[in-house]
């Protein structure tokens, strides 16, 4: 089945749809409709984490309860579903904090570990293709909300994009390597503890040939004691310290 991506539907729609709180509102005379365009969003975000993202709209349905063609009333397809889905998830709760109002450094950590929560509560999240995203609110609040740590630095405007570009590829990346889920088609038949045993006889003969000597002088137990957070943390703190430099010279003087 294809890899989903934002802006594969129709632009219009799914535009229409993310901004419909700023559009006019015409009451209706007659009953209440039975599903909200938030409904269905949360459905399908609680199906895509529990099937993926090659979840089906009958999957929505069933989790709201209604009818098969019910949920088309609301939304075009799934295409234009998965750009609603994808902007849902940026929300800034309320209970985040004022990165303004934080030193650059420690808010772009919260960033970091924010994002990486995110993917490790909605791993098929990672398995959309976002290289033509479609901006809606939520994405806008979020993107909005990160350049606050930013707000005592002299920096370009591109400059500040690309910090933040740097920062979500490593989160990303790293998120993609570790917590990306098995394919439920063609998912490996061992657990990934019975692949790392399967493999340890043929690693130990290996090391023991001589041909890999800077592999064999690893010698503390740790090495390969390594998490998925423990390496995206690595990556985000080297970044940090080399941007260090340009964030400290470009702080601004307090007035």
């Amino acid at each position: 089945m294809a890899t989903p991506q934002t802006g594969a539907g129709d632009p219009k729609r799914s535009l229409e749809l993310l901004w419909r709180e700023y559009e006019p509102q015409h009451s209706k005379p007659g009953p209440k409709p039975k599903l909200t365009v938030d409904r269905i969003v949360e459905a399908a975000i609680t199906v895509a984490d529990r099937e993926g993202s090659c979840f089906g709209m009958r999957s929505v349905s069933n989790e709201l309860g209604v009818g098969a063609m019910t949920i088309y009333r609301y939304v075009p397809g799934k295409k234009e579903l998965i750009d609603l889905m994808v902007d849902r998830l940026s929300r800034i709760g309320p209970d985040a904090p004022d990165l303004a109002a934080t030193d650059w450094r420690t808010a772009l950590e919260l960033v970091a570990e924010s994002t990486w929560q995110v993917y490790s509560e909605h791993p098929w999240l990672l398995e959309v293709n976002q290289k033509r995203p479609v901006l809606g609110p939520d994405s806008l609040e979020g993107y909005d909300f990160v350049l606050g740590a930013f707000d005592s630095h002299d920096l370009p405007d591109r400059e500040v994009n690309l910090a933040v570009t740097g920062l979500m590829n490593i989160v990303t990346g790293s998120a993609r390597q570790y917590l990306i889920r098995d394919s439920a088609e063609d998912g490996p038949e061992l657990s990934e503890a019975e692949w790392w045993e399967a493999q340890g006889p043929y690693l130990e003969r290996a090391i023991a040939s001589g041909r890999y000597p800077r592999v064999a002088k690893f010698s503390d137990e740790d090495s390969w004691d390594l998490t998925g957070h423990d390496a995206m943390r690595y990556a985000v703190d080297r970044f940090l310290d080399g941007l260090a430099p340009r964030m400290e010279a470009s702080r601004r003087t307090p007035s």
